[in-house]
């Protein structure tokens, strides 16, 4: 009796096996895309028997970045144009320069992530909004982004888009952004004194 329930249970095991790798290995003849999706519909057909079986299905917790206070600060915030930070000093045309250089890198840095995620398709639009919300900062343009997008065209578009009508209208700078690491302490001290070192 042992004997035939080992070979029974083998068999299940065996016919289990070749469930899940049929199942899982989907044709190669088919392109990644393709195989991806085929194996997420297969999961999506799996999570279904479960359910339907009276199980459970867990899925991952979505965990904001964007905190609630910032979210709503940022919703009541009026439209502002893109003015740049007017700075006072020795180092105000590198400052102004280095201030813009920030600006662009965050706003393309978000432009890569909702790209990425795009095109994995596994970021929902709540994540995206979160991803504004959260780099938005002193950007106005992630701001304007944020409150006035359309839901039916990718956000990465939009913002591609919009980042590129920014640019044709930004006035060049008269200086370069700040780099301290060709700097020498004595240069920096002639900047800072208008040449008039003793």
């Amino acid at each position: 009796m042992a004997k035939a329930l080992i070979i029974l249970a083998a068999t299940l095991a065996l016919g289990d096996c070749r469930f899940l790798a049929s199942s899982m290995n989907p044709p190669a003849e088919l392109s990644v895309d393709e195989q991806i999706a085929a194996m997420q519909a297969d999961i999506g057909d799996q999570e279904k028997k479960v359910v339907a079986a009276g199980g459970v299905v867990e899925k991952d917790k979505f965990v904001a970045h964007c905190k609630p206070a910032v979210k709503a600060a940022l919703e009541a915030a009026p439209d502002a144009a893109v003015v740049e930070k007017r700075e006072d000093g020795p180092f105000a045309a590198q400052l102004e320069a280095t201030n813009r250089k920030q600006l662009i890198e965050n706003e393309e840095f978000l432009l890569g992530l909702l790209i990425m995620h795009q095109s994995r398709q596994n970021w929902s639009y709540e994540q995206q909004m979160d991803a504004l919300c959260d780099l938005a900062h002193d950007s106005p343009l992630i701001t304007k982004l944020y409150k006035h997008h359309d839901k039916t065209k990718p956000l990465s578009t939009q913002l591609a888009s919009m980042m590129d009508e920014e640019r044709k209208n930004m006035k060049p700078t008269s200086e370069p952004p700040m780099s301290l690491g060709g700097d020498s302490v004595g240069k920096l001290l002639s900047k800072l004194t208008g040449g008039k070192l003793r």
